[in-house]
Formats: C-alpha cells, structure tokens, sequence
C-alpha cells in the first residue's frame, strides 16, 4: 500500500477530499520523520513501534576491489512489531 492509497482511504473513511487526506498523511509522516531525526521513539499499539539505534563502525570487504573499507558509525530505524503482526 502506498502514501496516496492511504490518504485515499482516509478520504473516503472520514468524507473529505483526497487533497485533505494527503495534506493530513503529510503531517503524520512528517510529524513521525521529525521524532525520528530527534531520537524519539514511536509506538503505534497494535502495529508496533519504531526506535532509532547507532549502529556501531565495521570494518568490511569491499565486493569489487577486495580492499578493507571501514563504515562509520550511524544511526538507523529500526521497525518492532506489535505481538498481532508477529502472529502473521
């Protein structure tokens, strides 16, 4: 499912034009990118929750050259299901 087929669905659900539903997907999504980058963590209950980690640098192989590269450290988002999508 898309961004557009949900503010579609919004829409319909709660009578509003399709223009509405994606201004409000924009907020939310926009709301839950700037908790993010803030180091926040998001729980939606029922579906799961969003956390951001560091993850730590790693020293590699590159795939092409052969030659030891490092990663450096960096955050990630990590997605944890709630206990009704891990029964999927």
């Amino acid at each position: 499912m898309t961004k557009n087929e949900l503010a579609e669905k919004l829409a319909r659900e709660l009578n509003i034009t399709v223009v509405q539903g994606k201004e409000i997907m924009g907020i939310i999504l926009n709301e839950m990118k700037s908790a993010l980058i803030r180091g926040n963590q998001i729980q939606l209950r029922g579906l799961g929750s969003f956390i951001v980690k560091v993850r730590q640098a790693m020293k590699r192989k590159h795939p092409g050259t052969g030659k030891i590269i490092t990663i450096p450290k960096q955050k990630v988002v990590r997605f944890i299901p709630g206990k009704s999508i891990k029964k999927l």
